[in-house]
C-alpha cells in the first residue's frame, strides 16, 4: 500500500492512496510499501539588537514658498554635512515636499489664511549608539524633530545568526523523520527535497521616541537615551522524505 503522510510536530496522520494513487506514482514514483512524509523543524534564538536607527525631520512655514524651500534646503544641507562627518553613522535623506494649506482649515466664518509648509526627513543609523545619540542631539539643536528612535538587528548579525541556526534545525528535522519512521515501523529515511527558509525569520520589537519640538532659544540639546532590546530569530527547514 502507498501512503501520503503529513507530520506536524511528532504527530502523524496516514491515509491510503486509492483513487489518487496513480497521480502520486506519476509525480514521485513511490515504491511499493513506502510512505511519503512532509515535515518541518524550526530553530530559534534571542539576540541583542545591535543597530540604532533614528528618523528626524525639519519643517518650516512661511507665506513665501521660496523662503520655505530655501530654509529647508539650508538646514538640511547643514544636517546632512554634520551626519556625514560622523564616520560610524550612515545617513540618507527621506521625503521632501512643499505644499500650501489654510491655517484656519476652512472653518466657517473665517477667511482663508494660506501659508506654505516645507518638510524633509533624515534617517541616520549606526552600531555605535553613543556617537549616534550625540549626533541626534546636535541635529535637534539645528531645528530637526525626532520622530522615531529604535534598535534593530543589523543585516550582518541576522545573516550570521541564521547561518548558525541551520545545523540545529536540520538536526531537529532528522530526529523528527527518524522518530516518525520508527513509529510506523519503517527502517530507512531518504530525503527527496529539503527547503531552507531564508526569509527575515525574526520578530523585531520596535521602540519609538515621541516627536520632540525645539524652542528657538535653546542653545544646546541634550542627547536622547536608548537601550537595546532582544529579537527572536528563526530558521525553518522543511522536507519531503520517503520512509521505507
Amino acid at each position: 500500500m502507498r501512503l501520503l503522510l503529513t507530520v506536524a510536530a511528532l504527530a502523524a496522520l496516514t491515509f491510503p492512496m486509492t483513487a489518487n494513487a496513480q497521480d502520486y506514482k506519476t509525480l514521485l514514483d513511490i515504491p511499493e510499501g513506502s510512505t511519503l512524509i512532509n515535515l518541518s523543524a524550526t530553530e530559534r534564538v534571542e539576540v541583542e539588537q545591535d543597530l540604532l536607527v533614528a528618523n528626524l525631520q525639519f519643517k518650516f512655514e512661511n507665506k513665501d514658498p521660496k523662503v520655505v524651500q530655501n530654509e529647508v534646503n539650508k538646514v538640511m544641507k547643514k544636517a546632512m554635512d554634520e551626519a556625514q562627518d560622523e564616520k560610524h553613522v550612515k545617513a540618507k535623506t527621506q521625503q521632501y515636499y512643499v505644499r500650501e494649506y489654510d491655517l484656519n482649515r476652512g472653518k466657517k466664518g473665517t477667511r482663508r489664511n494660506m501659508v506654505w509648509r516645507g518638510q524633509q526627513g533624515l534617517q541616520i543609523k549606526g552600531k555605535k549608539a553613543d556617537d549616534l545619540l550625540e549626533l541626534v542631539g546636535e541635529l535637534q539643536g539645528m531645528g530637526l524633530t525626532l520622530n522615531g528612535l529604535n534598535y534593530q538587528v543589523s543585516p550582518e548579525l541576522l545573516e550570521e545568526t541564521r547561518n548558525s541556526l541551520l545545523e540545529g534545525a536540520m538536526e531537529k528535522l532528522m530526529v523528527k523523520a527518524e522518530r516518525t519512521a520508527k513509529a510506523i515501523r519503517k527502517d530507512d529515511v531518504d530525503f527527496l527535497q529539503i527547503n531552507v527558509d531564508m526569509g527575515n525569520g525574526y520578530v523585531q520589537p520596535r521602540m519609538y521616541a515621541k516627536s520632540m519640538a525645539m524652542s528657538a532659544d535653546v542653545a544646546e540639546m541634550a542627547a536622547p537615551v536608548a537601550a537595546p532590546g532582544e529579537s527572536t530569530i528563526n530558521m525553518t527547514v522543511s522536507a519531503k522524505a520517503l520512509l521505507r
